[in-house]
């Protein structure tokens, strides 16, 4: 499930706010202090407050309609049936179709479909109502509205149990216990969830409220992934070293969390409880347990900076594009550090004026100078703060792929060492700047930031450099500047498996579904056009001296444009780290020269 465009009306200083669209993926609402991003965000809870839009010439309840929320959800016909079979009662669920038999195959092709578009409208203090069904296409006006009814069979399946001619629809509800169940909110507000019941928990509720439970089911029944939760924890933060649960002396039944600050746990008293550590260490322990316990969920966190420092937001952010990519977000902020590294899907400005507040969409392809000023606040503060090495690397790609390699084929990078992008790599081989000088300002700049930092190194593409010029820069920085064996990164992602799941996974919508031999087939088309051709070109796309020259991430591009005729469009920073971790899971010893390159940036354990 996720949440494809909403629309508020009335509610708090939103007279309308119009149909505003969001993305899978990371989703951004900014704005200044009180211009409205946590009213808007609090209009998603499933709990709708009865808050009325009010203005100097319409105040009183009286007057003033009730706030209504228009949601419209995708979620699969699978989704559907799982909640049906959860509820465990008969369902009605609204049929096109004119006769029992057709139901029953309408029913089947439902809950084994593509996607399925749902349009709803949730009014303070009452439940989902059912707007629309766009995906189930036009309904025959000369046939009476009609519903199934359908129930669990006992046996993980469901039965038809009825057919009739009225208008009942139970499509509403379920959806609203999968909203209950699947979106999670989370703010800077600290809540009591270091403490409570022993019980065997394997999903978080929505409040958090049984993180204790979950943390002690997962630390016994999955182990690795309780140890993964705290490695992504110690990368949040240097501080935490530790995790763990246990039973609360001399109160029965009630388990506490305790935080460590080493990883060695050899006496309880030299750990704190959970609810003594600070609001941003209880929130990032519940947004991971969210998001590495469920399939797929929507996170909305409010003001993401006002409970976790800059540094910490940004590792946090790291861990969930290179990670849990597959939820949808849902995040409010002021902070530049989060506009400039979020490598969001979709960007929109809240703003207010007076009694008034209003959502402007921004297209981010025309939000350059805003991010470089949102980079230059990141470099000062947030990428290098209490690092003791740092690497910066050729931009947010990079920054977001070296890691999660590192991550899958070596381990946790190292305590205190943090990857971050340049600001702006021509700096560092701009013919009219000294390059020493610049090296030499980006190494006081790590030092200035982090009374720790010891060393420092840079990685840059070889794109655009001959190797005189690449050994020279070496030699200027001493040594610290380490370069690409290929073009960029995307040299190492030219695969037709990887190529053909990427587009598969953007286009899931049944129209395509392309083949690795087509994704073969397109690129070689690609290859031999006037655009890419050079000399290593044998008409073979595996051929590594072809590779290591070619414009790899606009020939990838191409090829997803001329797969579906231009519907797609490959951008490396949302897309790199799809490929790379197609090819890594099933080819890694494609790439196995881009992990050695990235194991030697880190220095020996």
């Amino acid at each position: 499930m996720h949440l494809k465009k909403v629309r508020v009306i009335g509610f708090q200083s939103f007279a309308d706010t119009g149909e505003i669209e969001l993305q899978e993926g990371i989703n951004l609402f900014i704005g200044q202090n009180n211009a409205g991003k946590s009213a808007f965000l609090r209009a998603l809870r499933i709990e709708l407050p009865d808050d009325r839009h009010r203005t100097p010439q319409r105040f009183l309840d009286f007057s003033l309609a009730l706030p209504e929320i228009d949601f419209w959800i995708d979620l699969t016909g699978l989704e559907l049936l799982e909640a049906i079979l959860r509820k465990g009662s008969q369902s009605a669920i609204p049929v096109r179709a004119s006769n029992p038999q057709a139901a029953a195959t309408e029913l089947h092709n439902l809950f084994t479909s593509a996607p399925l578009t749902v349009e709803l409208r949730h009014h303070a203090g009452h439940a989902f109502s059912s707007q629309n069904y766009s995906s189930l296409g036009p309904r025959d006006p000369t046939v009476p509205p009609s519903n199934a009814t359908v129930g669990p069979n006992g046996r993980g399946g469901y039965n038809m149990l009825g057919y009739v001619n009225n208008i009942a629809d139970d499509v509403p509800v379920l959806i609203r216990e999968i909203w209950a169940r699947n979106t999670f909110f989370f703010n800077a507000e600290r809540y009591a969830i270091g403490k409570a019941p022993h019980a065997h928990a394997t999903r978080l509720d929505p409040s958090a409220a049984n993180l204790p439970a979950v943390l002690h089911t997962l630390s016994g029944d999955r182990g690795a992934l309780f140890q993964k939760l705290v490695e992504h924890l110690r990368q949040i933060f240097p501080t935490v070293g530790n995790l763990s649960v246990r039973p609360i002396p001399n109160i029965s039944n009630t388990n506490e969390i305790r935080v460590w600050p080493t990883k060695e746990m050899s006496h309880p008293e030299l750990s704190f409880p959970l609810s003594e550590s600070g609001t941003g260490v209880a929130q990032a322990v519940a947004i991971l347990t969210a998001i590495m316990t469920i399939e797929k969920a929507i996170i909305i966190i409010d003001e993401i900076n006002s409970f976790l420092h800059p540094a910490a937001v940004k590792a946090l952010l790291r861990i969930i594009q290179a990670h849990y990519a597959h939820h949808q977000y849902i995040i409010s902020t002021h902070s530049p550090e989060v506009i400039a590294f979020s490598n969001c899907r979709s960007m929109h400005m809240i703003k207010r004026d007076g009694y008034e507040s209003t959502i402007q969409p921004i297209d981010l392809k025309d939000v350059a100078a805003f991010r470089e000023v949102a980079e230059h606040l990141g470099v000062a503060m947030a990428d290098v703060f209490a690092a003791d090495r740092i690497i910066w690397v050729e931009g947010q790609t990079e920054e977001i792929c070296f890691p999660y390699l590192y991550n899958a084929t070596i381990g946790a990078l190292p305590h205190g060492l943090i990857m971050t992008s340049v600001i702006a790599t021509g700096d560092f081989n701009a013919k009219r700047r000294d390059r020493a000088l610049v090296y030499e300002i980006y190494q006081r700049l790590s030092a200035a930031t982090s009374q720790l930092a010891v060393s420092v190194a840079f990685s840059f593409d070889a794109e655009g450099l001959t190797p005189e010029q690449m050994d020279k820069m070496k030699t200027d920085s001493n040594g610290l500047v380490h370069f690409l064996p290929r073009r960029h990164l995307e040299s190492y992602l030219i695969d037709a498996d990887a190529i053909a799941a990427f587009v598969n996974d953007r286009l899931s919508d049944g129209v395509l579904s392309i083949t690795a031999d087509i994704a073969a087939a397109t690129i070689i088309e690609a290859a031999n056009g006037s655009d890419f051709i050079i000399d290593d070109w044998k008409n073979d796309i595996l051929d590594p001296n072809w590779q290591r020259r070619v414009d790899a991430a606009k020939l990838i591009n191409s090829v997803c444009e001329r797969l579906t005729e231009c519907r797609l469009t490959f951008t490396k920073k949302h897309d790199s780290l799809f490929l790379l971790k197609h090819i890594h899971e099933n080819k890694p010893e494609r790439i196995k020269e881009l992990s050695s390159y990235v194991e030697g940036l880190v220095p020996a354990r």
